[in-house]
């Protein structure tokens, strides 16, 4: 029997009626408890044609992942930014705060990142960690043999579930949302975003309560012929129209950050994987712009498709991982452009790191 928390709920699911989809989708489950998931995202941010310092970084980051308190897994994922910088990322996963709790304080990796040489250098470093009680988790993958993300951590399955396809279902899986709305302490409206001087400096970014990290990925190394077709002509074009909308109304959709993730090979080549990496608000103006605008609509409506056409024949997986914040992490900026992450909320936010 796998490992899950179910509160009595004084808040209403948002299931309409006694609603259940046709086919199963399937969510990532414990065989041991699980209290707390953490998902820190490190980069080197550099110019694109720099690769010896994506090779180094990801060389430093292996080496400290090797550690006995490293990691579940780690994903390796590059991403362009819109002022044209090439971002390297590791995705680090732990399920037990106090292994990681334990890397953190022992390996050499953490000293390197918190040393001031790192402000000096020609390129910048950012770190996002996130630190989520087991309740404001949730994951849902459209196929069971394909794992990728927090699904790859120790002592997981895939297991089905009926809590999908319908408007809301999102939130029902947060076990949290049984009895907590997940509201935003700055209403339902993003903040403006104005700063401008990260090149040189080390920000901190304290972020509020209930925003919501999302990471939404596409998988299509198994697809051929009409089912690789569509992916290229239908699929990625809604997923890039949807992204688009979703940046360009930020102030109506809750989208603090939004980024294009590939995920790479051991030797740095691009893969037929992708993902979507945001920042919301809060759980509502996303649920908003899912429920009614056309651009998640369509995304919507063609899975609907694909799956009654090909059924358990669909070699495409699409799946997201959702951790809503409860308590305020802290996000690191490093001689960074300030549209990194969430560093263009600094005059609300953020902090400068003093020196000695």
């Amino acid at each position: 029997m796998s490992f899950h928390i179910e509160y009595p709920r004084t808040i209403p699911a948002r299931r309409p009626g006694d609603f259940a989809p046709a086919a199963p989708k399937f969510q990532v489950r414990w065989s041991a408890p699980v209290t707390t998931v953490v998902a820190d995202y490190i980069a080197v941010q550099r110019q694109p044609s720099d690769l010896g310092a994506e090779r180094a970084f990801f060389d430093r980051a292996r080496a400290a992942f090797a550690s006995p308190w490293g990691p579940d897994c780690f994903d390796e994922v590059r991403c362009t930014d819109e002022a044209g910088f090439a971002n390297s990322i590791v995705i680090a996963y732990w399920v037990d705060l106090t292994r990681y709790a334990a890397w953190k304080h022992r390996d050499a990796f953490n000293g390197w990142f918190a040393s001031p040489d790192r402000e000096k250098e020609a390129v910048g470093h950012w770190r996002e960690t996130l630190v989520v009680p087991y309740d404001r988790v949730e994951t849902i993958f459209s196929e069971p043999y394909y794992r990728a993300g927090i699904a790859r951590t120790n002592g997981c399955e895939l297991e089905p579930m009926y809590v999908a396809g319908y408007f809301g279902a999102m939130r029902d899986r947060l076990p949290i949302s049984a009895v907590d709305p997940l509201d935003s302490p700055h209403g339902d409206e993003a903040p403006e975003g104005g700063f401008d001087a990260g090149a040189g400096r080390r920000i901190r970014i304290d972020v509020p309560p209930n925003v919501v990290n999302i990471r939404s990925g596409q998988y299509w190394a198994r697809a051929e012929g009409e089912q690789l077709d569509d992916y290229y002509a239908n699929l990625q074009p809604k997923l890039d129209t949807g992204m688009a909308y979703l940046k360009d109304h930020a102030g109506t959709t809750g989208c603090l950050s939004l980024r294009s993730l590939v995920a790479l090979d051991r030797e740095g080549n691009e893969l037929r994987e992708t993902s979507k990496h945001g920042y919301f608000l809060s759980l509502a103006p996303l649920e908003r712009w899912a429920a009614s605008h056309k651009s998640h609509l369509d995304i919507f409506r063609h899975a609907l498709a694909k799956r009654r056409q090909y059924g358990a024949e669909r070699s495409v997986v699409t799946w997201h991982e959702v951790f809503v914040i409860g308590s305020t992490p802290s996000f690191e900026y490093v001689n960074c452009h300030s549209g990194t992450g969430l560093l263009r909320f600094a005059q609300i936010w953020g902090s400068g790191v003093a020196r000695p």
